[in-house]
């Protein structure tokens, strides 16, 4: 399965294009189409393709996303889960959450009224957390007639901007999400456009196939016949029965005696399993098991971090959370702030709210992460306040 994450500006077709997707590939359950056709109605609108995915009754009175959700359609070629992140500032936060989970990724433009800073932020967004695969679609060509000519003045906006962020799409294409054109079929009103449809352009993409170190943080422990089994992701890499990892950020050495799958003992484990094991020494919620290369383990991180509700501000203290780790941490010093419409880079001594920036952070106790280019999971956290996530970032 490919995970997919469609991202741009409020009201730039993203919903109604993962629609169009769903009714074209005939991925639609029984029965939906229905549904929704009878909710426009009573809504008093005529039927938006967008109603496929914005399933929340709320999201269909406000007519903008506001839940990170994933839709899952097939191709001829693959499986594909689509992460519709929300357009809107105000969801910054469920955006950061679903592009962080994709291995390619969908930027969505309005042809009529072209880039807009939150166009800028999530594309800015989709550089630093390593998205490599960009296909961007310019949207709403049926509202210029399908002129070529709109069409390469907004292409032309998109590639300067992406240029200057060092990012290369894969390629660009002129769509209607409404009408259908360029989408799953190759439009009639197009033909001066020769590149492929987004559903070819998605096929074309090659999943790139990571492998790291093992790492499983512990999430929890539990007693059955007497012995304590501890449970968590497998982050990356395999572990065998018999192995000696080592359990950070402590560093002893735990022999793996037995590994659980479902209940059932297995030989080999290796990500994204779930597991449960049992090993000769005592272990805690928060460590993170490893063999191979080293973590990080530090009290002192530089990161780039996302404001997302509120402003991060020198000297103030939050809870940083990373997988099952929850550690203090205070923020040292904001080394730069960066304007996402020039990519100036500014000082200050705070990052506003939607602010990007790279701060210096230091932890009452040693934590275990990794650069996020190398393990993104062990690659990003998030920072809290009185419970609420205040924060994004990423270890670099």
């Amino acid at each position: 399965m490919l995970n997919v994450a469609l991202v741009g500006h409020i009201d730039h077709g993203k919903s109604t294009l993962i629609g169009r997707l769903l009714y074209d590939t005939g991925s639609l359950p029984e029965g939906k189409l229905k549904e929704i056709k009878k909710t426009c109605e009573s809504l008093g609108r005529k039927f938006e393709f967008a109603y496929l995915v914005d399933a929340l009754e709320e999201e269909r009175k406000k007519q903008m996303t506001i839940e990170t959700a994933q839709t899952f359609f097939k191709s001829e070629k693959r499986d594909y889960a689509i992460i519709d992140a929300p357009g809107h500032k105000e969801f910054l936060k469920n955006m950061v959450t679903g592009v962080s989970q994709a291995d390619a990724a969908i930027l969505i433009v309005d042809v009529v009224e072209g880039l807009q800073e939150q166009t800028k932020r999530h594309a800015y967004l989709l550089k630093l957390l390593g998205i490599e695969k960009l296909i961007v679609v310019i949207n709403k060509m049926d509202l210029v007639n399908y002129e070529k000519l709109k069409f390469e003045k907004t292409r032309n906006d998109v590639v300067s901007y992406l240029k200057d962020l060092g990012i290369e799409p894969t390629c660009i294409i002129p769509i209607s999400a409404y009408e259908g054109d360029n989408v799953v079929k190759k439009s009639e009103k197009m033909r001066w456009y020769n590149g492929p449809t987004v559903m070819r352009a998605l096929d074309a993409i090659e999943k790139k196939e990571m492998f790291y170190h093992f790492r499983l943080p512990i999430q929890d422990e539990y007693e059955m016949g007497g012995e304590k089994i501890y449970v968590g992701n497998i982050l990356s890499g395999e572990v065998k029965k018999g192995d000696v990892v080592k359990c950070y950020p402590e560093e002893k050495e735990v022999k793996i005696e037995k590994i659980l799958v479902y209940e059932n003992e297995v030989e080999t484990a290796k990500a994204p399993q779930a597991v449960g094991i049992i090993v000769d020494s005592e272990l805690k919620r928060g460590c993170v098991l490893g063999k191979g290369e080293r973590p990080l383990v530090t009290r002192n991180v530089s990161s780039l971090l996302f404001s997302l509700v509120g402003d991060v501000k020198e000297g103030e203290k939050y809870l940083m959370r990373c997988v099952t780790q929850e550690v203090e941490c205070r923020v040292e010093k904001v080394l730069e702030k960066i304007d996402i419409n020039t990519l100036e880079r500014l000082s200050g001594k705070e990052l506003k709210e939607t602010e990007i920036g790279k701060v210096e952070l230091s932890f009452e106790k040693p934590v275990v992460v990794e650069k996020f280019n190398k393990l993104k999971e062990l690659g990003r956290f998030v920072l809290m306040k009185e419970g609420k996530i205040i924060a994004g970032g990423i270890v670099v």
